[in-house]
């Protein structure tokens, strides 16, 4: 397929290389609200929440066997 001159517009996401005088580490920062700042939202933002889970109900059925030794 030829390519028809239109150039597709890719996402970049903001980044400085650690080697970068710019960068500054720091500790404990809140990545997701620095994210925020550029318009990330989280995919939980919009999920659906989870089912909740089944109440565990054990079985009265089950008998213990009694325990063999395997060598």
């Amino acid at each position: 397929m030829k390519n028809s001159g239109k150039r597709e517009q890719t996402r970049v996401e903001p980044t400085t290389h650690v080697t970068h005088p710019n960068f500054k580490y720091t500790r404990g920062a809140d990545v997701q609200a620095t994210w925020r700042r550029f318009g990330w939202t989280p995919p939980s933002a919009t999920m659906t929440p989870p089912p909740p889970e089944k109440e565990y109900i054990p079985d009265t059925q089950w008998e213990p066997r009694e325990m063999r030794r395997v060598k």
